[in-house]
């Protein structure tokens, strides 16, 4: 199963996430840190999804 690869975005959240002192070039570098990284920005990339922009500004609770 192919998994969704995060966009530059997502990856910029994550590296903030994880507040390491490491630049985000050389983490995608290391292949160990490159998996933590990844994980972290599909994360952030699943519950980027789940908000409704337009709803929120429409203020339409339900």
């Amino acid at each position: 199963m192919h998994r969704i690869s995060p966009d530059a975005a997502a990856l910029e959240v994550a590296h903030h996430m994880l507040r390491t002192p490491q630049p985000l070039d050389e983490m995608l570098k290391n292949p160990s840190l490159k998996i933590i990284l990844e994980a972290v920005a599909r994360r952030h990339m699943q519950r980027r999804a789940r908000i409704d922009v337009k709803k929120l500004q429409a203020n339409d609770n339900d």
